[in-house]
């Protein structure tokens, strides 16, 4: 009987920390276009994409390339155009950041199990 490493419980850890990832380079790319008139700050949509991740992984499928971004409208547009805010951006930035820093040590933990599994006790 075949024995699964993976789990789709590690799976959908490894693919949640993908969705941060992009999740950082769209906010980033926000905050690097703080001057850029006429520049509409995006998102993504996080739980969507979270939820999707899981599925798959759930189902034992590929992971999905769910396109969530879009623009945040949270923000009115300054007389430039622009509608980054510096202050919610570095918030998000923040809060993702330290949400992929849970998520990386539980994939830690998970793994760090894994391979005690295959040593064994000592």
């Amino acid at each position: 009987m075949p024995i699964d490493l993976i789990d789709p419980t590690l799976e959908g850890v490894a693919r949640a920390l993908s969705v941060h990832v992009r999740r950082h380079r769209v906010l980033a790319e926000n905050v690097a276009n703080l001057e850029t008139p006429g520049f509409r700050a995006r998102d993504t949509d996080f739980r969507r994409a979270l939820a999707a991740a899981f599925a798959s992984a759930r189902a034992g499928e590929a992971a999905p390339r769910v396109e969530t971004i879009h623009e945040d409208t949270s923000v009115p547009p300054r007389a430039d155009g622009n509608t980054v805010d510096l202050d919610l951006q570095m918030a998000q930035l923040s809060d993702n950041a330290s949400r992929y820093a849970t998520l990386s040590r539980i994939l830690a933990k998970r793994l760090g199990l894994v391979r005690h599994s295959i040593e064994g006790v000592r």
